[in-house]
């Protein structure tokens, strides 16, 4: 089963793409950055990330359940940790700005 999630950061194109086989993987600006092969993550810490320059530092934790896989990204800015995309709930209008 292969599920995607795409979303932007300012001016960057971020795809996760998550397999059963091959595990998640992170491309930015399709460039792969980062990939991770944990069957059943926590969603309590970050398994992929990518340094994104002057903006800061994406974070993706993914949650999963025997059934379906989700996930939330985290910019990371000096020291500032918001909340940017979920893909199982609304974010309010401040924070999806933020990635806009």
């Amino acid at each position: 089963m292969r599920k995607e999630f795409l979303f932007n950061v300012d001016k960057h194109r971020i795809l996760v793409v998550n397999t059963w086989i091959r595990g998640m993987k992170l491309y930015v600006d399709g460039d792969l950055r980062d990939h991770d092969s944990s069957f059943l993550p926590s969603g309590k810490t970050a398994l992929l990330s990518a340094s994104l320059g002057d903006i800061g530092i994406l974070e993706i934790n993914p949650r999963s359940s025997l059934l379906s896989v989700e996930l939330d990204a985290y910019l990371i800015c000096e020291n500032v940790k918001d909340h940017i995309f979920s893909s199982r709930q609304r974010l309010s209008l401040k924070k999806r700005r933020i990635v806009e």
